[in-house]
C-alpha cells in the first residue's frame, strides 16, 4: 500500500531510458518518496535537519527523512533538483513520484494512450499485468476457479486486490504463486453467461508470511463486545428436537455474520440501486403536519438512529414530503412503539410505474406440498438494505420539525419499492427459487420434505443472501416448523389455513355502515375468499349496497344476518390441500338466482378434499337467463378461473347440478353470449362425455 491507503496494484509505473528505475506515478500522494537504499548507492544525498515519522493506514508509525534528489538525469532537464522523502514504501519499486513533484517537472497523464509526458521526455506507462491462460465460460451468477499468469513474482505468497472487469469480479485475496501461476476464483454477477479470456491490468504485491513485522496491537478497549456478540438465544428452538437443535444451532453459527445484530449499521446490497423515474424534474414541495407534542422526542430519536445509521442524511433538496407517526405493536416490554411515516403520496403521482410484476400469493402456496418442514426468513427492515440512485436521493426529501433530510437507502412508502426489491431478490434467489424456497418481498419460505434436505436448502439460500450483503432479523425468523404464518396464512403438510389473527380482525369488525366501510371488510374477508364456499352468494346482501344510488340499511334483518354469517365463515378452520399435478382434477359447479359457484378438488386417501373455492354475482342481465344457461355459465366461469391447474390436465370429472342434453346442438344467440365466443362451445364441450350430453 502507499502512505495514503492507494493499492499499489492501482497504480502505472514508467521505466526511464538508459537507466534501470521502477518509478511508481501516485496522483493522489501529494509527496514523493524514495528507497532509502537507492538514494544512498545512486544519488548525491543532502537531508533535512529534521526527520519525520510516516503513520502508515494500518496505524503503524515509522521514520523517515526528506532528502533532495539531482533529477537531471532522469528527466533530462539540467539542474533539476526535487524533493523525496526517503522511505523504504515498497520493496519492488525505486521512486514514487507524487503530485507536487509531478507539478515541478512539468507532467501529464495520456491514459488514453498510456503515456507520461513532460516538456522534455515521453515515457510509456505500464502495468503488470496477470494473463488468462485460456478462454473461461462463467455461468451466470456463478463463481468458478480459474489459473492466471503473474507478471511480477515467479514464486511466493502475494495479495491479490480487488477487481471488476465487466460482470467479472475478482475478491482481494492472498494467493500462492508457482512458476509466475496462480489460481483464483472469480464471480459472474450478471444474468447471463460470460466469457473471461482478456489481460486484467493489475500487479500483486508480494509478502512474506514468515515475517514478524512490529505492528502495534489495536485497542478495543472502548468496544463493548457483549453487546455485538452474537446470541444464538434469540433462536425459537422449543418446538425442536435435539437433532434439530443441533443441526440448526450449527448452521445458524456458521451464517452468523448474515444475522444483523441490534446496535450494528444496518449493511445494503450493491446488486442494485433504486431509481425514481419521474414524468418531470420540476420539485414537488408538500407543506409539512403538526405533530403532537407527545411524538416529538420519539421522532427525534428515530431521526437520530436514521442519521447514525447512514440510512438518511442532511439534505438542500428543493422536494419535500411530509411525515407522521402511526402506533405500531407493543414490544415484549408493554412499550407503545411508533412508525415514522413519509406521506409520498405526490411524489408518487409523477413517478412512472416500474411495470416488474409481484408474485401471486396462490401460486406461492400451491408450491408447498408435500412437506415436512417450513422455515420463514424476515430480512431486516428490507428496503433499506438496498441503495438508493444518488441522482434520485433528493426527490426523496422530508422535514421534521428542526432538520431536512433525505434517504440514502429505500424508504417505505414509494410507489416502485416493491417492484425494485422483488426484482433484486428474484435475481439472489435464481435457479433455487420455487424449488427450494419461495420469495415475496422481503419474506422468504424454504420447505422440504426431511431435515437434512431442509438444512441443505437453508445453506442455499443463506449463501445467496451473504454474496448480496443482506441481513436476515433473527428474531422474526422461525426454523423448521411443522406449521408456520406465511403472507397471511398457516402453512402445514396437510394443506394451508388462514391465519388465526387475521380471523381475529375480521371477527371483531364492527357493523359497516358506509360504503367505504363495506369495502374494508369485504376486502378483508375477500383475502380468504378461495377458503369460503359461495362466497359471491353468502355477501350479496352487502355486495348489493355497493351499487351506485344504493340505499345501506345496517337495522335491516337480512343485511345484518349476512354480515353475521360472513364473521364466522372462517371459524372452523377451513384447511384447502395443497394441488398434485400429476394427480387429475374434479370440478364442481353451481348456480343459482344471483351468483355462480365452483370447487376445484382432488382425492386423497379415498377423501374427495377441496383445493380452491371460487364464486361471482351475476350482473342483471345473466340473472335472465333461464336455469340451464346459468348452469353453464357457470361452467365457463369455473373453467375458466381455474384454467392454470386444468389446462393440459386430466379432468376425472366435471359435476353440475344440470343435464345439458341436447343444448350444444340447439341454434341459439344465448350460447354464444354465454361462452364469449361462437367456437368456445368446443372448449366447454371437450369436458362432457357423449352421454352426459
Amino acid at each position: 500500500m502507499t502512505l495514503h491507503g492507494r493499492p499499489i496494484s492501482e497504480l502505472p509505473y514508467i521505466t526511464l531510458p538508459n537507466l534501470n528505475y521502477k518509478i511508481l506515478i501516485d496522483t493522489g500522494s501529494s509527496v514523493s518518496f524514495i528507497n532509502p537504499a537507492v538514494a544512498e548507492k545512486h544519488f548525491s544525498i543532502k537531508t533535512d535537519s529534521d526527520a519525520f515519522w510516516v503513520k502508515t493506514v494500518h496505524g503503524t508509525s515509522l521514520a523517515g527523512s526528506s532528502t533532495i534528489v539531482p533529477c537531471e538525469e532522469l528527466f533530462n532537464r539540467k539542474g533539476l533538483r526535487l524533493k523525496f522523502y526517503s522511505f523504504a514504501f515498497h520493496p519492488r519499486f525505486d521512486l514514487l513520484l507524487g503530485l507536487e513533484n509531478l507539478k515541478i517537472v512539468g507532467a501529464s497523464i495520456d491514459l488514453g494512450d498510456s503515456i507520461l509526458r513532460t516538456p522534455t521526455i515521453e515515457i510509456p506507462l505500464q502495468y503488470l499485468n496477470l494473463e488468462v491462460n485460456e478462454t473461461h465460460n462463467i455461468d451466470s451468477r456463478c463463481v468458478q476457479q480459474v489459473t492466471l499468469k503473474v507478471a511480477n513474482v515467479e514464486k511466493g505468497d502475494a495479495i491479490f486486490p480487488y477487481q471488476r472487469i465487466g460482470s467479472i469480479e475478482i475478491p482481494e485475496c492472498l494467493i500462492h504463486v508457482e512458476n509466475f501461476e496462480t489460481n483464483v476464483r472469480v464471480l459472474n454477477s450478471d444474468e447471463n453467461p460470460t466469457k473471461f479470456t482478456q489481460n486484467i491490468p493489475v500487479s500483486v504485491e508480494e509478502i512474506n508470511l514468515n515475517s514478524d513485522p512490529q505492528i502495534s496491537e489495536p485497542n478495543f478497549n472502548h468496544f463493548d463486545r457483549s453487546k455485538y456478540k452474537f446470541d444464538l438465544g434469540q433462536l425459537r428452538l422449543d418446538h425442536m428436537n435435539e437433532e434439530e437443535k443441533t443441526a440448526i444451532s450449527q448452521l445458524v453459527t456458521k451464517y452468523s455474520d448474515i444475522f444483523h445484530q441490534e446496535g450494528t449499521p444496518l449493511s445494503f446490497t450493491n446488486n442494485v440501486k433504486h431509481i425514481i423515474r419521474t414524468t418531470d424534474e420540476i420539485p414537488v414541495y408538500a407543506k409539512n403536519y403538526r405533530f403532537p407534542e407527545v411524538h416529538l422526542e420519539e421522532l427525534d430519536k428515530q431521526m437520530e438512529e436514521l442519521l447514525q445509521q447512514g440510512i438518511v442524511r442532511n439534505s438542500e433538496s428543493p422536494w419535500n414530503a411530509p411525515i407522521w407517526i402511526v402506533p405500531k405493536k407493543k414490544d415484549s416490554s408493554g412499550k407503545q412503539k411508533f412508525r415514522v411515516v413519509v406521506d409520498y403520496r405526490k411524489l408518487n403521482s409523477k413517478t412512472i410505474e416500474d411495470k416488474y410484476p409481484l408474485p401471486q400469493v396462490s401460486e406461492l402456496l400451491d408450491k408447498l406440498g408435500r412437506c415436512q418442514y417450513f422455515s420463514t426468513i424476515d430480512l431486516k427492515s428490507g428496503f433499506h438494505q438496498i441503495e438508493m440512485d444518488p441522482e434520485s436521493i433528493a426527490k426523496t426529501a422530508f422535514s421534521t420539525p428542526t432538520r431536512h433530510l433525505e434517504w440514502t437507502r429505500v424508504p417505505f412508502g414509494l410507489r416502485n419499492a416493491p417492484s425494485t426489491f422483488q426484482r433484486v431478490m428474484d435475481n439472489i434467489l435464481r435457479g433455487i427459487a420455487n424449488e427450494y424456497c419461495c420469495v415475496y418481498l422481503d419474506d422468504i419460505i424454504v420447505f422440504s420434505t426431511s431435515l437434512q434436505e431442509h438444512i441443505n436448502r437453508l445453506e442455499a439460500v443463506f449463501k445467496r443472501l451473504r454474496a448480496a450483503n443482506l441481513k436476515i432479523q433473527l428474531d422474526k425468523t422461525d426454523f423448521l416448523r411443522r406449521e408456520v404464518g406465511y403472507l397471511g396464512h398457516i402453512v402445514t403438510p396437510d394443506g394451508v389455513k388462514p391465519n388465526p389473527d387475521k380471523i381475529k380482525a375480521v371477527q371483531n369488525y364492527p357493523i359497516p355502515k358506509t360504503t367505504k366501510e363495506i369495502k374494508g371488510f369485504l376486502g378483508l374477508l375477500g383475502y380468504y375468499r378461495k377458503f369460503i364456499n359461495n362466497f359471491a352468494q353468502l355477501t350479496k346482501p352487502l355486495t348489493k349496497c355497493l351499487k351506485k344510488d344504493a340505499v345501506i340499511n345496517h337495522n335491516d334483518p337480512e343485511y345484518q344476518n349476512c354480515f353475521e354469517t360472513c364473521k364466522t365463515l372462517l371459524c372452523n378452520d377451513p384447511i384447502l390441500q395443497y394441488p398434485d399435478f400429476s394427480k387429475p382434477f374434479h370440478l364442481t359447479t353451481d348456480a343459482s338466482n344471483v351468483a355462480l359457484g365452483a370447487v376445484l378438488s382432488q382425492t386423497t386417501n379415498g377423501a374427495d378434499l377441496p383445493i380452491a373455492y371460487a364464486s361471482r354475482t351475476l350482473n342483471d342481465s345473466e340473472q335472465k337467463y333461464s336455469p340451464i344457461e346459468k348452469e353453464l355459465l357457470a361452467i365457463v366461469y369455473a373453467v375458466g378461473y381455474f384454467r392454470p391447474y386444468l389446462f393440459g390436465k386430466n379432468l376425472k370429472s366435471l359435476a353440475t347440478t344440470a343435464r345439458f342434453s341436447g343444448f350444444f346442438h340447439i341454434k341459439s344467440p344465448a350460447q354464444d353470449c354465454l361462452l364469449g365466443k361462437p367456437n368456445s362451445r368446443l372448449t366447454i364441450s371437450k369436458f362432457f362425455t357423449k352421454r352426459e350430453l
